[in-house]
């Protein structure tokens, strides 16, 4: 079982779009939990499809750390995949690529995909987006796509739940701690991921100061210099 971990926050029509590509799926067994931060339109949404393998909830907690922390809380998979509600999986093998790496060596298994510029739900541009990650690469920038990684479910067990003070870079602290407990990074081929960039989190540029803040509590965390943060999601890397 393979369970996908979606929180969102007051934009089903969005979040749908990253149902029906799990729903398109080839691999049958997985589950979603999906965990509302907001006014509880993504669980109505989530329940609307009445696809008794997606399940709704509330954030137990506040933000999208503590709602990733909830989803798995409720998560029954051996297998821990990611999907932020505005992306969406375009190759409907990813999660029989996902199951096959995972059975091979547990790992951190991360794909590339497409940067979407959208405007008013049109699609403008997709920029590729499939560089390669290793140990020391992360130690100096973060060129993963949250939504096309998957890792085992017992990593939690063995290094905690994500980490809610690393707010902005709870993805970039996360891979690290996997890497640091010396599990490898495997690179699926072939970009099956599609991140969308629209108006609805172009604000992510926006916040210097409090990024720059989340920036430096990371670096603090892992003894990580040079770090400079960068303009907006757009550009490869999380800073």
């Amino acid at each position: 079982m393979v369970s996908v971990l979606i929180p969102t926050y007051n934009r089903p029509h969005l979040l749908l779009r990253a149902l029906r590509s799990l729903q398109l799926q080839l691999y049958p067994d997985w589950e979603a939990v999906v965990v509302d931060d907001g006014d509880g339109a993504g669980i109505l949404a989530a329940h609307n499809l009445r696809d008794p393998r997606i399940v709704g909830v509330r954030n137990q907690g506040q933000g999208q750390v503590e709602a990733r922390n909830t989803g798995l809380a409720h998560a029954s998979g051996e297998i821990i995949a990611l999907l932020d509600d505005d992306d969406w999986w375009l190759d409907p093998t990813h999660l029989h690529r996902v199951v096959r790496a995972l059975k091979s060596q547990a790992g951190l298994v991360y794909r590339g995909g497409y940067l979407v510029l959208e405007r008013d739900g049109l699609e403008l541009k997709r920029i590729p987006f499939d560089f390669k990650a290793s140990p020391a690469s992360l130690l100096k920038d973060n060129l993963l796509l949250a939504s096309g990684v998957a890792y085992p479910r017992f990593f939690h067990d063995r290094l905690g739940l994500f980490d809610p003070e690393m707010s902005d870079y709870w993805d970039w602290d996360w891979y690290l701690r996997v890497v640091s407990a010396d599990y490898p990074l495997v690179q699926l081929p072939g970009r099956g991921v599609a991140v969308a960039m629209h108006g609805a989190n172009m604000s992510y540029a926006a916040r210097v100061q409090q990024r720059q803040q989340n920036l430096d509590k990371l670096c603090a965390k892992h003894g990580l210099s040079g770090i400079t943060l960068k303009d907006h999601r757009m550009i490869a890397g999380a800073a």
